[in-house]
């Protein structure tokens, strides 16, 4: 019995029809452009116009390194090639908004490297600026695109397991290595590291409810190396608040998993008609009709760099065929908001609402 095929869940440039109008200009040639953006693109056989780093080192480095055919450190003169049909925003959050008001003098769509911005005001400022100057901003949220979790929502859209009703994730991981950026960035393990997982609870939920309460709760191992914790537990509530809601999703990260042989990456989703759980190289389903089986599928493909591919392609797809971004810069505003409540909870020991949190905002 076949569920799924490769085809389903790894990148496919089949729906592109003009993939040459959309060469990418990327923004930003540092570490995760040259190990993962531009590897993906590689493969893929998406058209790469230009490149542009503050460094001209990095710049340079990374057009010879891939055969780009331009780079610079000026973004106007990226603007002016006439291949760029879309910008890869690739650089961190802080200097996004002033580079974006640049992009606007000669518009283009940009994705933008996931999240948004790890502040949530920030990420609702760059919203509304990208909506002013009548850019096409998606966010590059590309996990939804590694093999594992786009095989895993393929099959959960087969509607195989009924009403769903929990989500469950549990990542055992190691990121506190001596003098790494991360080490030294506030909430590090849940804003940028963790925003994957939680955008992909939302990703998951099959229901139109967003999400509507949190609790979050940490911990921090003395004489670890990072500022903040590497250790959360979250749980989150979909509709209306007072514990009677048909779904929850709990998330618990260990980031600072020592022994490397104990480190996995396994989500749960339960239904009334079944269970499916995937790691990231193969996918399990137990269904209450086939009750003495679990279906076990091997996966092809890797998070790195098959999602980035995957992602990109979903963008230029999207605006082949004039559809909204796969995630625009409103649905990312929600896994912003998730974040910024799963730390104010853990600080304030507190449930956090949604309403409250999003209250007066454009999206709330």
């Amino acid at each position: 019995m076949e569920f799924i095929r490769p085809d389903d869940y790894l990148p496919n440039k089949k729906r592109l029809t003009h993939i040459k109008e959309y060469g990418i200009g990327l923004i930003g040639c540092g570490s995760i452009a040259n190990t993962a953006h531009l590897p993906a693109y590689r493969k893929y056989g998406l058209p790469i116009a230009a490149c542009c780093d503050v460094s001209e080192e990095a710049a340079r480095a990374t057009a010879e390194k891939f055969d780009i055919p331009f780079w610079t450190t000026d973004v106007n003169e990226l603007l002016e090639r006439e291949g760029v049909g879309v910008i890869d925003l690739a650089i961190h959050p802080e200097p996004r908004l002033e580079v974006l008001k640049l992009i606007g003098k000669a518009p283009r769509p940009v994705l933008c490297q996931k999240p948004l911005a790890l502040d949530l005001a920030q990420a609702e400022r760059l919203s509304e600026e990208a909506n002013r100057l009548g850019i096409i901003l998606g966010v590059n949220q590309q996990a939804r695109w590694a093999p594992a979790h786009k095989a895993l929502k393929t099959v959960l859209e087969q509607d195989l397991i009924g009403e769903v009703y929990s989500i469950h994730h549990y990542m055992r991981s190691f990121q506190d290595q001596a003098g790494w950026w991360w080490t030294n960035m506030k909430n590090f393990n849940i804003v940028d590291h963790g925003v994957h997982y939680v955008d992909l609870c939302r990703y998951f939920n099959p229901y139109e409810e967003e999400w509507s309460r949190v609790h979050c709760t940490t911990a921090q191992l003395n004489r670890q190396n990072a500022i903040d914790p590497l250790i959360y537990s979250a749980n989150i509530e979909f509709g209306p608040k007072g514990g009677r809601n048909p779904l929850m999703a709990s998330l618990h990260f260990n980031n600072i998993a020592k022994a490397s042989r104990s480190h996995s990456n396994t989500w749960w989703i339960d239904g009334t008609e079944g269970s499916l759980w995937c790691t990231q190289d193969t996918l399990y389903m137990a269904l209450n009709k086939h009750k003495n089986v679990v279906h076990e599928i091997k996966l092809k493909g890797t998070w790195f760099p098959d999602a980035f591919a995957g992602s990109m392609i979903a963008f230029m797809t999207a605006l082949e065929e004039g559809t909204l971004p796969p995630v625009t810069s409103e649905d990312n505003i929600q896994t912003v908001a998730l974040t910024t409540a799963m730390v104010n909870s853990s600080q304030d020991a507190c449930v956090v609402e949604r309403s409250d949190l999003l209250k007066g905002s454009v999206v709330g």
